[in-house]
């Protein structure tokens, strides 16, 4: 893994699965993914019930990018 990704402060930033405040994680398109969930993402397997949920959630990064 990379190394933990914090704002300029230090202050923890908003994991957009799981939308708890976090210290650590990886910036994805201005986006802000813990490695919490980011595990439970890659260890889920697409039969389970919850990978949609992770499926919706991350449809976020997508639909926050407006382009004009």
């Amino acid at each position: 893994m990379g190394s933990p990704i914090t704002d300029k402060d230090g202050m923890e930033k908003v994991c957009i699965v799981c939308e708890q405040p976090k210290r650590e994680g990886i910036q994805i398109c201005d986006q802000f993914l813990c490695f919490d969930c980011e595990r439970k993402i890659v260890q889920t397997d697409t039969d389970d019930p919850e990978y949609s949920f992770y499926v919706k959630q991350l449809r976020k990064i997508i639909s926050s990018k407006i382009y004009s």
